[in-house]
């Protein structure tokens, strides 16, 4: 099985910023700079804590069970995600924009993550 996050990380190296349609599983992000990335028709199920994730796009797709604690979201924008379980206690979320995202067979607001979403823990 590749290593997909080996392959994300030398592609961002390069400069691209972009990625389309990954599917990546028990891999894991962690203190990695990923700043202005953008993840469209993505699924995930890894961990990004401590990760600079400042201005990243996470659009239609799944991030289910993903572990966002401590991150730098400062700026991210979550769209159109499956997050159930998806976890962001003490991240930075300064201007984090949530919207269309769903968990449980329900719409999850901006209002429902600022309020107990970013600080929840499992």
């Amino acid at each position: 099985m590749p290593d997909r996050v080996s392959e994300v990380l030398a592609a961002y190296a390069r400069g691209e910023r972009r990625f389309h349609g990954l599917e990546i599983d028990g891999e894991s992000f962690e203190r990695q700079v990923l700043k202005d990335v953008v993840f469209e028709d993505c699924f995930f199920y890894v961990s990004f804590r401590f990760a600079n994730l400042r201005n990243a796009t996470f659009v239609n797709g799944n991030i289910k069970c993903c572990d966002f604690r401590d991150a730098d979201l400062s700026g991210a924008h979550f769209e159109n995600l499956s997050v159930e379980s998806s976890q962001y206690a003490r991240a930075k979320t300064d201007g984090l924009v949530w919207t269309g995202n769903w968990a449980y067979g329900s719409i999850s607001t901006q209002e429902d993550f600022d309020s107990w979403i970013k600080d929840h823990e499992y």
